[in-house]
């Protein structure tokens, strides 16, 4: 693999990936400023078969919890696997971060399999796009092309859609991205065409409706990879298909209508409160229904909504929402209340150039998918952030 490093003034390096470090049995975490340092010190430090510590540098309550006390002194440490490698952590929406402990097992066997998938074209270069702390960007953006050998890997900062386009504009390219960029690719409608390129998304379901804008402007192909921090990938699809097929090695089944996943690439043990191992199969929040083919995901237990006697995710009620003119972006919340009789109400917060009639959000909502019936308030913000793999962020 040769590392291609583009500057903010559009300049490149050759960038040298073959720095040696001693070994070491101790979880450490890499503090770089910039993917070029950062690319060079996990590759030294993986290659040298140690332990890694990934979190974003910016997140306080880790980088306490990290300098606090050593990993290897936690309850449970000495039950780790020896080849234990990686300890990434979830995005601690629901609060503090879960960690997941990743053996080079878990990692590798999952690159052979997306290998697999994407060795059908003649890879020339791959364009990353999504920071390397996380899950996906080490195992699709580093691990990945590193695996695929005669492969010039390209990475910069910050794409702009513009740039994206012209690295992508040859033959034999794979873009490591994210539904943020697919969604701004639609919307710069370049008709540039890119027959030649496979975009890979994940960190959160595409539209159709963005998909389709997507293809007829640049006419690559979209695969969507499905996972979490704990389990790996554990599925994939292509272009607008409806049902998600289970990754080589992953066996998918339901368990009160939640994603019931057995696969070797499941963290044997994760980090709350101490270490504990996990016991298959792992179950997550996701409600899906089951085909013969590979299955449909509905959502998240806790982003469900019923209207009109349909389940519906509140990601699709956003997406529904953004299209309203003067939205800019839009996070629904479903609220538990105990004393409610019924499960639920919402709270909708807006980022928008304009206060938003009641009756248009209801009118919006019912073209596409019935009456609302349950209860809403609406919030108002200056600004709804996204995280560094594009998810929307309320402070």
């Amino acid at each position: 693999m040769i590392f291609e490093y583009i500057y903010q003034d559009g300049s490149r390096e050759q960038v040298d990936i073959s720095l040696k470090e001693q070994e070491d049995e101790l979880f450490k975490r890499i503090d770089s400023s910039n993917k070029k340092e950062f690319i060079q010190n996990f590759l030294a430090r993986y290659n040298a078969g140690n332990k890694i510590v990934l979190f974003d540098k910016n997140h306080k309550q880790l980088l306490e919890f990290y300098e606090r006390e050593p990993i290897e002194n936690l309850r449970g440490a000495q039950h780790l696997p020896k080849d234990t490698s990686l300890l990434f952590f979830t995005s601690g929406s629901t609060g503090f971060p879960v960690g997941a402990f990743k053996s080079r097992r878990n990692l590798e066997s999952e690159v052979a399999v997306l290998k697999d998938i994407v060795n059908q074209r003649a890879l020339k270069k791959v364009v990353v796009t999504v920071p390397f702390v996380h899950i996906y960007g080490i195992l699709a953006g580093l691990l990945l092309p590193l695996a695929l050998d005669n492969v010039t890997l390209v990475v910069k900062e910050d794409f702009l859609p513009y740039e994206l386009l012209e690295e992508a504009d040859e033959e034999g390219v794979l873009v490591i991205t994210t539904p943020v960029f697919i969604k701004a690719l639609g919307k710069l409608a370049a008709d540039k065409k890119l027959n030649g390129t496979l975009f890979i998304s994940s960190t959160g379901p595409l539209q159709r409706e963005d998909i389709e804008i997507f293809e007829k402007h640049y006419g690559a192909d979209v695969m969507q990879l499905f996972g979490s921090t704990e389990t790996g990938g554990m599925a994939y699809k292509f272009s607008t298909e409806e049902l998600w097929k289970a990754l080589e090695g992953v066996s998918v089944s339901q368990k009160d209508e939640k994603l019931s996943v057995r696969s070797p690439f499941i963290s044997e043990f994760i980090l709350d409160e101490g270490i504990h191992p996990l016991t298959p199969p792992f179950v997550t929040e996701d409600i899906v229904e089951i085909a013969e083919d590979g299955f449909k995901l509905l959502g998240r237990s806790n982003k469900i909504i019923k209207i009109a006697g349909k389940r519906i995710s509140a990601v699709a009620i956003e997406n529904i929402l953004e299209e309203i003119a003067g939205v800019e972006r839009a996070v629904v919340e479903i609220l538990y209340k105990k004393e409610l009789l019924r499960s639920e109400q919402i709270r909708i917060t807006l980022q928008s150039k304009e206060k938003i009639e009641k009756r248009i959000i209801k009118e919006k909502i019912a073209e596409a998918y019935g009456v609302l019936t349950i209860p809403f308030t609406l919030v108002y913000v200056d600004k709804i952030a996204l995280s560094a793999m594009g998810k929307k962020i309320l402070f």
